[in-house]
């Protein structure tokens, strides 16, 4: 086999290789032989048809396959031995090669290939990008104490309706059922519950009742748009079952229930706690934000040089349903993705962000013992726990994405050490509003939006996470495995 390349300048290369029958016909002899092994032919037992009826019968196929996998193999070892990084693959040069199945004496395949470009991150030229610190208000630390309360509270079924937080299953109509929180309605028609025993009736309009129409919706059990409009929704409401719950009291019996590790032992670090608490739940989608808008301050301004008519030549082959029209008013969102993908492989490298199948476990674990078990934990539940967390891992889709979860949270968190950072603090209705903003602000300039996709190193991570891979290494700025592409050695008419 005669390769030839030589170096140009720019990103843009070609690499020739020319197949001769000696390349390949002693892989193409052994396939025959395998294949007259197993070949079912009339007159003949199997694996004694003769060698020119298995010639005539199956060479051409074979000749196909084998010099297209001598193509690819040449291809991956010419991109190894060379420790060319590239981008996307190489793409056929039709018009230089030579193909003809008919006469295979010599075959000329010829590729074109994009260097992958050098990307340099100057922090110091970048924009200032915002961030968000949450802090809890007194209001949000007193309603999750009261949510805590409830959860840890006293339930009863009693007789009488007795305040206006309790809740009702009530029954109208002929056959009909609801369940209502009092706190869902107005002060008025909560009111009117008040006193009333079990049996007893409550006429009363709905849609006034309720202080929103999804409320009202989920008592009716329908669709909010299927609500009538100009119904008012009278009906007498018979009370079926009362529920009351007695808030726990803020005290030690209360803090062992509600904070279980026994960091908590009077209101003023309870109060701390819950801020914490809050704090971590926020972390995800201040996380996210964050990285939007620092995703969007890199593209902008860290150069990255890309050769877009081989990009856009490589999109039209890759997406069958892609046309050139269609690809002419999406293209700046397909750039911007493949530069994201370039600053991030760069960024890879330069802080070796990793996360691996022990820190996936360890997410799934504590998400389990907050969320299913809390106060009543114990080491005894550990075998229960490692059972959930065993099946959670089994989940390819549940894996990746905590897996990007916990990526984008590492490298948020380096580039926030490397970033100029304007910071913007405030409680979750601040934090809604800054979100707000910042929406509205992409919304202005919807083109400049990148469909990113993460990066190619990644997806190699999150496999080996999801096979529980002792041997996880952070991620580097690799490229996919090099393949010619099968349809320049397809046999010509």
């Amino acid at each position: 086999m005669n390769i030839k390349h030589e170096n140009v300048p720019g990103l843009l290369q070609e690499v020739v290789f020319e197949i001769n029958r000696e390349d390949y016909a002693a892989n193409l002899e052994a396939a025959l032989k395998k294949q007259r092994r197993s070949a079912v032919v009339p007159g003949f037992r199997a694996g004694n048809a003769p060698m020119g009826m298995i010639k005539k019968m199956y060479e051409p196929t074979l000749l196909v396959q084998e010099v297209d996998k001598l193509v690819n193999d040449s291809m991956a070892n010419f991109i190894k031995d060379n420790n060319i990084q590239y981008i996307l693959e190489p793409l056929p040069i039709e018009e230089k090669s030579k193909v003809d199945f008919q006469n295979p004496d010599t075959f000329v395949f010829a590729y074109e290939y994009a260097l992958r470009p050098e990307v340099e991150v100057d922090y110091s030229k970048l924009p200032v990008v915002k961030d968000f610190r949450y802090v809890a208000s007194e209001e949000e630390i007193d309603r999750q104490v009261d949510q805590l309360r409830e959860r840890y509270g006293n339930y009863t079924t009693p007789e009488v309706v007795e305040t206006d937080k309790d809740n009702v299953s009530v029954k109208y109509g002929e056959d009909k059922t609801g369940y209502i929180f009092l706190k869902d309605l107005t002060e008025k028609a909560a009111k009117k519950f008040v006193g009333k025993k079990v049996k007893e009736t409550v006429k009363i309009k709905l849609r006034e009742a309720f202080t929103s129409e999804s409320t009202l919706a989920r008592f009716l059990r329908v669709d909010v748009k299927d609500l009538e409009e100009g119904n008012a929704y009278e009906e007498e409401l018979t009370i079926d079952y009362v529920g009351h719950l007695d808030l726990a009291e803020i005290n030690e019996e209360f803090f062992k229930k509600a904070f279980p590790d026994g960091s908590v032992k009077d209101e003023k670090t309870m109060r701390e706690a819950v801020a914490k608490m809050m704090a971590q739940q926020y972390e995800t989608p201040i996380n996210q934000r964050f990285m939007n808008d620092a995703i969007e301050a890199l593209i902008d301004n860290v150069p990255v040089e890309l050769p877009d008519d081989f990009v856009k030549r490589y999109i039209l082959v890759a997406q069958k349903d892609m046309t050139p029209e269609k690809l002419e008013t999406e293209y700046n969102q397909y750039k911007r993705a493949f530069q994201w993908q370039l600053i991030e492989n760069k960024l890879l490298e330069e802080n070796e962000v990793q996360v691996n199948a022990d820190d996936v476990r360890d997410y799934f674990r504590k998400y389990f013992i907050d969320n299913y078990f809390g106060a009543i934990y114990s080491k005894e539940m550990e075998p229960r726990i490692d059972e959930m967390v065993n099946e959670a891992m089994k989940n390819q889709e549940s894996v990746k994405q905590v897996y990007d979860m916990l990526f984008d949270l590492k490298l948020a968190n380096k580039l926030r050490d490397k970033l100029n950072i304007e910071m913007v603090e405030g409680d979750g209705q601040a934090f809604m509003t800054y979100v707000t903003k910042a929406e509205e602000g992409a919304a202005e300039a919807p083109a400049k939006k990148p469909k990113a996709k993460k990066a190619p190193a990644k997806k190699a991570v999150k496999e080996e996470a999801a096979e529980e891979t002792k041997e996880e290494k952070a991620p580097k700025a690799k490229n996919a495995k090099p393949k010619a592409p099968k349809k320049s050695t397809k046999k010509e008419e």
